[in-house]
């Protein structure tokens, strides 16, 4: 599932991307890379949501969210 699919309070695991490289990395630098454990915290206006990951709270736009995709941790 993406991570407009994905419910709060839940915690995720990032399986993939298909974002442009540079976002990719930036998002990277930011803790949402491959394998790190995630958690959406909040809804936001517009399709926006906060994601806590790494110790550190995210907001991400709605088009960012579409092209992450998420799976349940075990």
């Amino acid at each position: 599932m993406t991570l407009t699919q994905a419910p709060l309070h839940q915690t995720l695991v990032l399986t993939g991307s298909s974002l442009e490289p540079a976002q990719t990395r930036r998002l990277s630098s930011l803790g949402l890379r491959q394998g790190a454990q995630l958690r959406l915290v909040q809804r936001l206006a517009g399709g926006a949501r906060v994601v806590a990951v790494a110790g550190a709270r995210v907001a991400l736009g709605s088009a960012l969210l579409g092209g992450l995709t998420v799976e349940a941790a075990a």
